[in-house]
Formats: C-alpha cells, structure tokens, sequence
C-alpha cells in the first residue's frame, strides 16, 4: 500500500498478471495485499473493527461496518435482504447476513454508495478513542478551502461526504425526490462514466436508464430529453478515461429548454480547473483526488446552485442523504486541502510535459489529455484562469500494453490526483469482465476506448524522474 501509512488509499500492481491475479482473487497474488482502494478492498482496520463488533454482539455470517443505520435500512432493501441484523457499535453499525447471493448484492451497493465507515473511523473505534468527538471545526476548514471555487455558495451549503461517490448517490437520490413526483424517471448517462456512478444508474430501481456513449451526440441527448419523462443528465468534465467533455452550455440548454436537471462530477480534474456549478444543477466530486493529495484520505463534496429550480429542496434532500465525513478524515483532509491550488496546478503542469512528450514518442500511437482532441473547446470554455488540464493523461501504445507496463518503474494501480504518479491498465481493473472476452472487448471499442489504454496520473516528483520511468519501458 502507498504511501506508507495504515490509512493508504493506493494499492500497486507491479504486473499485469498480477492485476489479472487481483480481479480473479487469486490466493498467490492476494496473499501480498495488505490493502486496496477502500470502497473496493476493506482496509485490515476496518476488517477489524468488524471482527471485534461481532464477537461482542456474538454475531456470525458476513460482516458489514456501515456509516448510519439510514444508510442500512436502504441498502438492504435495495438488496432484497429482509433477515439481517443492525447492530449499533460505538458510532458505526454492523450488518450481519448469510453468505450468499443476496450479501453479494448488498456488498456490491456499499461499494456503490461509498457508505462503509472508515480506517480512522475504525482505528478509533479498536482504540475505544475519539467517538465523542466532532470534526465541525475540520469540517468548515475544508468548506473554507473549497468556496472560493463555488461563488454564491454558502459556506455551509457546500456539503462534505466520506466519499466521492457518496455524493453521487446523494445527488441522484436528490434528483429523483424532486423530478419523480412529476414523472420524471428517465436517467440520461452521456459519455463513459467512471464504473460505481454507471453501476448506480444501472442497477435503480425507481429509474430507467440510457446511455449515449458520445459526449458530443447531443441529438441524441435532445432526442430523449423531448420525450419529456427525463430526470436529469449526468456527465462527468472530463470523463474519465476519455478525458472528453461535453458542450455544457448546449446541454444546459437543452436540459432547461426539457424540463430535466444537469448533474456533473468533474472528479477528474477537480474542482480548481473548471468552473461549472452556473452550468449544474448539482456539481458532485471525489475530494480523494487533489484534495487530499497524499493518499491517505478519502471524502466527497457536493453542492446544488442555489440559483436553480428547486434547489432548496435538491440541497434539502442531499443533505439527508449523504454520510457526513467522519471528524478524524475531517482533521486530515483539512490539513491537506489547502494547498489544492498549488498541488492542481503543479499537477497539470508536470501531467502538460509528460503528454509533450509521450505524444512524440515512436511507441505511442495515441495520446488523451483534457484540453487537447475533438472535445477540447469544450473544456477550454470552462476552464478558469490560469487554471491548466489535470493530472491525467490516457495513452495507447502501438504494442502490447503487458510488457511495457510490466516494465514501468512508477507505483501502478487504482485512483490519481496524488502527489506520486500512478499508472493504470484502467479498464483491467475497472471492467475486468469486458476487456477478458472477445464481445466485451469489442463493446469498449465501441464506446471508443482502447480495451488496453494506460491511464497515468503524472505526480509531482521531477519530470526528468517519471520520463526516464516511461523511457525505459517503451524501449523495452
């Protein structure tokens, strides 16, 4: 796990057999894990904490350590599981279910909705040390740190979450309290979503769902929307692998011209880079990338525009919905919050020359950034001063990815936005199913990705130091 701490949020994946090895849950590989991106592999604390809650409440069967007793009760039903205990432990809950299919489904969801509690939350809970505490003060540090990005915001109106997409459920959640009463239940997902939002709007079951792979097909967008049964739109600026963006003020257009709303998650280039909440309805964001830039924390933000329809009662309901971050992530997220600016910008500038660079070389046949392709007007109209394209870049090489991914010297796994850079078979680890099968393969080059692309969030080191590590594997 990196960075070497209890709480990281980074695991590297030195080969592609292992990734292969990490998907399937093969003993050889997993006996080396410590640890993983925490909404996809608990952290040992966390495994923990569920263990010890257990034995003194005597339960047996699966184990779930989850944020609120609201948050159970949900997913449960969600779920189909009707036979579960909820038991309180300390200021967390412990859902206890039979193995099956059905804990699969519920294990699934927590996944989704980024509700399980934390390895800060759980440390403290296997320490009998800080329950009693709040992280108000954290909380509007962090709130402070973020405004000057979300004018005409309440400070306290920007809400903070203990994950990114624990903001994405709450938006949806918010959406459908407001749009459904009026028979509103078509959701509209343009463009390649990053999995767990996609998983979200595929698996409701109080909405339908379509999804139009192009970010610039906004006929297709308009077409939908005129049927006039549309939720929202929802889209990520840029998306992510693709790192391609829509025409938000066209769509914005479009959604107000149809009655439906505009949510979107600019996860990928956080939110210093872009300014889009006058565009949205709701922004929602992972604050694990940028923000918290040594990645050891995880959290989420989301914020409705005041200057909206019904954007009292959209704030109302995300609000209630959303699992506040707890005081301990609080503390250390606001520590490392303010130098979001800084770290952004030192961030793109080093992801800018690495791209230069890549674009030149004799190995790679294609290279993505933000601000460059089909799409890059889009995403310079919302650009904000000064501000440049994030840290990822998306690369496909003339060869075969195994080898020279095998060979790069750089920490290779899930997430970005880090101080460290991080290479990754992105859709290995992300839709391991599709890119294993010739018809899966073909349904992702259908959506126009590369099955085998690299995604590489560049970090801070010296750029001299990350091209010398691309360098020698693309010789090779």
């Amino acid at each position: 796990m990196i960075p070497a701490s209890p709480h990281a949020t980074v695991v590297s994946l030195p080969t592609l057999a292992d990734v292969e090895g990490y998907e399937r849950k093969d003993q050889k590989v997993w006996q080396h894990i410590q640890g993983g991106y925490p909404r996809f592999v608990c952290n040992p604390l966390v495994v923990q904490a569920a263990a010890r809650a257990a034995q003194g409440l005597k339960r047996t069967g699966e184990l779930f350590p989850i944020a609120s007793r609201r948050a159970a009760e949900k997913l449960l039903a969600w779920a189909g599981i009707n036979d579960a205990t909820i038991d309180a432990a300390g200021d967390w809950f412990l859902v206890t279910t039979r193995a099956g299919e059905g804990a699969e489904k519920f294990g699934k969801l927590i996944q989704h909705t980024g509700v399980l509690i934390s390895s800060r939350q759980a440390e403290a809970y296997l320490t009998n040390s800080g329950s009693a505490k709040t992280g108000e003060g954290a909380i509007a540090s962090i709130q402070e740190a973020c405004a000057p990005y979300f004018s005409g915001v309440a400070q306290s109106d920007i809400l903070i979450s203990l994950s990114g997409m624990n903001s994405v459920a709450a938006a949806i959640a918010a959406v459908n309290a407001v749009q459904a009463p009026h028979g509103r239940t078509l959701w509209i997902q343009l463009g390649w979503l990053y999995v767990d939002s996609a998983r979200l709007f595929e698996k409701a079951q109080d909405t339908q769902h379509e999804f139009i792979s192009d970010v610039q097909n906004l006929a297709a967008v308009e077409k939908l929307l005129a049927k006039g049964n549309v939720a929202a739109v929802f889209t990520e600026a840029p998306n992510n692998p693709q790192l391609e963006t829509a025409d938000i003020l066209k769509l914005r257009e479009l959604c107000d011209r149809y009655g439906a709303k505009l949510v979107i998650d600019p996860s990928s280039v956080g939110i210093t880079t872009l300014d889009l909440l006058p565009h949205a309805d709701i922004v929602c964001c992972s604050l694990t990338k940028y923000a918290a830039s040594r990645g050891d924390v995880m959290a989420g933000l989301l914020v409705v525009n005041p200057a909206r329809p019904d954007a009292a009662q959209l704030l109302k309901v995300a609000r209630a919905q959303l699992e506040p971050l707890y005081h301990l992530d609080a503390k250390v997220l606001a520590e490392q919050i303010k130098r979001i600016g800084e770290v952004s910008q030192r961030l793109s500038k080093n992801a800018a020359e690495i791209a230069r660079r890549l674009l030149s070389h004799p190995a790679v046949l294609k290279v993505r950034t933000a601000d460059t392709g089909p799409t890059a007007a889009n995403f310079t109209a919302l650009q904000r001063n000064g501000a440049g394209a994030g840290c990822l870049i998306t690369i496909e090489l003339k060869g075969e990815m195994r080898a020279a991914y095998d060979q790069l010297d750089l920490v290779k796994g899930p997430s970005f936005g880090v101080e460290f850079t991080i290479a990754s078979p992105f859709l290995w680890l992300a839709h391991f199913a599709e890119v294993t099968t010739p018809e899966g393969r073909a349904s992702v080059r259908a959506a126009g990705l590369d099955p085998d692309l690299l995604r590489i969030s560049v970090g801070l080191e010296p750029v001299e130091e990350i091209w010398a590590a691309f360098e020698s594997a693309l010789k090779k």
